[in-house]
């Protein structure tokens, strides 16, 4: 570690002088601009061009011959979340897998091929992060969830199954650009600024895209479940009333997650035991296989909803507890 003095410069700034060594490494010659970023804790970061521009050149080359097409996607997804400018594929399946991989790029937003052949596809991503606002996807991430779920109801499968897996590419689309977003507020103190948001919120909101995520997941598990078994009629009616009850409860929640209702974040955590209780006793009233499989799935949405609650409440002002200074507590409570 070295040390440098500071300097008074006129009457409104102070300099220090940059080791000669990280100059002459960095190629620093006068008149060249530096760039200064502060970190959560006021330390600053010195680089010699804009970080951004630098991370902005960033390509990505994956060679898809003998790679599952899963293992592919959540290579292309991880090094989507983390910004890259090309995503260059390459081998001799590309021909065999290239409506695979143009699907799973659909995925993400802002993302286009550029080019392909019978060995490459390339495909460039045009997203401006700085034009993204986390609350707006959160939000169209939340109406994509709930049309989900109210798509899956019991017994409506075969007709609605279709319309719940197109929405979960939306909810998926949502849900790799938001965790990008976060991811880069997470490192870029400015990007962090721009999203008016602190680390500890940026986290909560990581857990809430996650967990709205996983929802969206499990709804499409209860359709596709529904429409390809033969449920008697009071399975499905039985099975109805606790999707009504979880649906109930995930509009709840997230309604209180936006307003930072304290309240009603700590009830939905109660309202999930209760969920899990009511889950329990139904098994007594239902008989084929599918209607078990479709109960566990409700039971684990109805986990996913409780986890939304949870982290309302850690997000929210408590209306139950007073917090003082210590010198201003009242005597008698000391």
């Amino acid at each position: 570690m070295e040390y440098r003095k500071v300097i008074k410069f006129g009457n409104s700034s102070h300099v220090i002088s940059l080791p000669k060594a990280w100059t002459d490494t960095q190629n620093i010659k006068k008149g060249d601009v530096i760039y200064f970023e502060e970190n959560e804790k006021g330390n600053l970061t010195i680089s010699p061009r804009d970080l951004d521009e630098r991370d902005s050149r960033q390509i990505v080359k994956l060679n898809v011959d003998g790679i599952s097409i899963k293992k592919i996607q959540l290579e292309m997804i991880a090094a989507y979340i983390k910004e890259f400018s090309k995503l260059i594929f390459t081998g001799k399946e590309i021909s065999k897998k290239s409506k695979e991989l143009r699907r799973m790029l659909r995925e993400l937003m802002g993302v286009e091929v550029i080019e392909q052949t019978k060995t490459k596809m390339v495909a460039k991503d045009f997203l401006n992060i700085k034009e993204i606002k986390l609350e707006d996807i959160r939000r169209r991430l939340d109406s994509v969830v709930r049309n989900m779920i109210i798509d899956s109801k019991i017994g409506e499968g075969k007709s609605n199954y279709q319309d719940v897996i197109n929405r979960d590419y939306d909810a998926n689309k949502f849900s790799y650009v938001s965790l990008r977003v976060i991811r880069r507020g997470m490192e870029k103190p400015k990007v962090r600024k721009q999203t008016g948001l602190s680390l500890l919120e940026l986290s909560h909101e990581q857990h809430i895209i996650l967990a709205m995520e996983r929802i969206g997941d499990i709804a499409k598990w209860i359709s596709r479940e529904d429409c390809y078994s033969k449920l008697s009629k009071s399975e499905i009616a039985e099975l109805n009333k606790l999707h009504e009850i979880v649906l109930e409860n995930y509009i709840t929640a997230m309604k209180a997650y936006n307003k930072k209702d304290y309240g009603t974040c700590c009830n939905i955590v109660s309202k999930n035991k209760e969920i899990q209780m009511k889950c329990d006793n139904s098994k007594n009233k239902l008989k084929s296989l599918s209607a078990f499989k479709i109960t566990h799935l409700i039971r684990e949405m109805s986990n996913d909803i409780n986890i939304l609650g949870e982290v309302g409440f850690m997000n929210c002002k408590s209306n139950i507890i007073k917090v003082y200074n210590e010198e201003d507590l009242p005597e008698e409570n000391l």
